[in-house]
């Protein structure tokens, strides 16, 4: 038997059959640890991600909550932990242990920790039962430096109701309902902190035929205005008069008017306040009427606009134009072709005359209209009531709103353009450099009409009037009108477009709010951000609805890491 055994160990350690199995058996070990840690890992790290979403979703919801910045309630908290509950329900991944808690932190931050614990699946045959997993998380509420510029249509026609019928119950009225809307939309943004980041400014560009910026302007730089810095002369198309004696049925003389132009030194309108004797008033009728114009006036704010090009129709491109100074939202007047130029409306006088039953003459018709003065963009802080969400002299200026004039929507989109921009004229007080904190400034227009564009060829605006000046069409002051109001309009539109365009270029958010029964063109649509910012109000309580929906939309939530 020892014999037999001694010859048998020795063939069967020479013998290798069967020795692939047994290491492959072995080789199974490393293998599953391999592939149960790599799904156990990508289990794990799915988890994570969940985890992190819903924490910081009910960081968030708790800051939302948040209504004193002091301390974070158990209301609060619990609304927090249902919005982390929300974004990761039980079972999800097959976690255990799923656990959210929320507290205030420094400066009104909301700060959460979460935590769960991951089961393993063929790790656990190696000893490993489960993986724990943390994240930490904080939200602020946050509204960014934010500068917010109204551009409201306030021509004649937001003295009819809504739905276009004529009222003499003011607060029936489109402007009623405008200023109501202003209001709601301060009170639902808020005024912002006094001083430091989060910073809000509100500024008004009203606007109809002309816009009432000259004087702002001039306090700008008086360079940037015809005759801010000395003598100049600007011309002025209007009329001299020849009473002239006639039997008619009326049993009335009249006055022969004939086409003149004045050629005024403008700066001592401008750079005073005092009123000046009117070229255009004239004392040559016996009975003692005149055209209606005053014999004096003093320069009521509203402007002529800078050099442009006669050529710009339904075809020119969408960029402005570089020798189209009135289409530069950053111009900054250093010639007298780029200067603005003060109205004077009181000396203007159109091709048009009407006869008047009470002075028993033809007069001209002079139908200028200058709105309210515009407003540069400021805070609305010191005088902010909490209780009632007011400021008084916020209300203030928007209860200044009146109603008057033609439809130009290329103008008041242009100047708030102006008033908003960071490069512009106003470049000292807008840029991001001198904001608080220094932080970026989200750029707002909030623009409102209550109808499509209404260029004329024959009334004054801020180009002057079309068929009497070479202005936005080209026309001959003498000779009669060849620019007719649809090629006035055509120019408009494109104007409108262009501005829209450059304005978009510099990042400004545009939001356009129609109002009353005409809805917005397409063009006007096209001009807001996207589809998402505009809107289309058809009576007073819509309106309010959309402003303040626009507040609630620009006052925002931000991560923090």
């Amino acid at each position: 038997m020892p014999l037999s055994l001694s010859r048998t160990l020795p063939r069967l350690f020479r013998n290798v059959a069967g020795n692939v199995a047994i290491m492959a058996a072995f080789a199974v070990i490393p293998l599953l640890a391999m592939i149960g840690g790599a799904i156990d890992t990508s289990r794990t790290y799915m988890a994570y991600t969940r985890l992190q979403q819903a924490c910081d979703a009910g960081a968030l919801a708790g800051r939302k909550a948040m209504s004193n910045v002091t301390r974070l309630t158990d209301a609060e908290k619990a609304k927090a932990t249902e919005f982390f509950r929300f974004n990761f329900p039980t079972g999800t991944y097959s976690a255990e242990q799923i656990n959210a808690v929320y507290d205030k932190g420094a400066n009104g931050v909301v700060v959460g920790r979460a935590s769960l614990s991951m089961p393993t699946t063929l790790m656990r045959i190696f000893g490993f039962g489960a993986i724990p997993v943390s994240t930490t998380c904080q939200a602020e509420l946050n509204i960014p430096n934010t500068d917010v510029m109204f551009v409201l249509d306030v021509t004649g026609s937001m003295d009819l109701t809504p739905s276009g019928q004529i009222t003499n119950d003011e607060t029936q009225s489109r402007i009623y309902g405008l200023k109501q809307a202003v209001k709601d939309f301060y009170a639902a943004l808020g005024p912002g902190p006094a001083s430091g980041p989060g910073r809000i400014r509100y500024g008004f560009m009203p606007y109809s035929s002309n816009v009432n910026v000259g004087r702002i302007v001039y306090g700008l730089s008086p360079a940037y205005i015809a005759g801010g810095s000395g003598t100049e002369y600007v011309k002025y198309p209007s009329r001299s008069g020849e009473y002239v004696r006639r039997s008619c049925d009326y049993g009335c003389d009249y006055v022969d008017w004939s086409p003149t132009v004045f050629t005024l030194d403008v700066s001592q309108w401008v750079r005073s306040t005092n009123r000046v004797a009117n070229p255009a008033y004239w004392t040559g009728n016996p009975t003692g009427q005149n055209d209606g114009a005053p014999s004096s006036f003093a320069w009521d704010g509203c402007i002529r606009e800078a050099s442009t090009l006669q050529t710009i129709g339904a075809s020119s491109s969408l960029d402005a134009p570089a020798t189209a100074y009135d289409l530069q939202i950053d111009l900054k007047p250093n010639s007298k072709a780029t200067r603005w130029k003060p109205a004077l409306s009181e000396a203007l006088a159109t091709k048009m005359t009407y006869y008047d039953r009470t002075t028993r003459s033809w007069r001209l018709y002079r139908g200028a209209v200058c709105p309210q003065a515009a407003s540069a963009l400021a805070q609305y802080t010191s005088d902010y009531n909490s209780t009632t969400k007011t400021s008084t002299a916020f209300n203030a200026y928007v209860d200044t709103l009146d109603a008057g004039g033609q439809t130009y929507h290329d103008l008041g989109l242009m100047w708030g353009a102006r008033f908003l921009s960071p490069t512009g004229i106003f470049s000292a007080t807008n840029s991001d450099a001198v904001a608080p904190g220094g932080f970026q400034v989200s750029r707002h227009i909030v623009f409102m009409t209550d109808g499509k564009l209404q260029p004329t060829s024959y009334l004054a605006d801020a180009w002057g009037i079309n068929n009497l000046m070479d202005k936005v069409q080209a026309d001959n002051a003498v000779a009669p009108a060849t620019a007719s109001d649809d090629d006035v309009y055509q120019s408009h539109l494109r104007r409108t477009q262009i501005v829209c365009n450059e304005m978009k270029k510099r990042g400004f958010i545009i939001w356009i709010v129609g109002f009353g029964t005409e809805g917005l063109s397409q063009e006007l649509k096209e001009c807001a951000t996207d589809p998402d910012h505009w809107s289309i109000a058809t009576d007073t309580t819509a309106l309010r609805r959309s402003f303040a929906k626009i507040a609630q939309t620009i006052g925002g939530l931000r991560l923090s890491s």
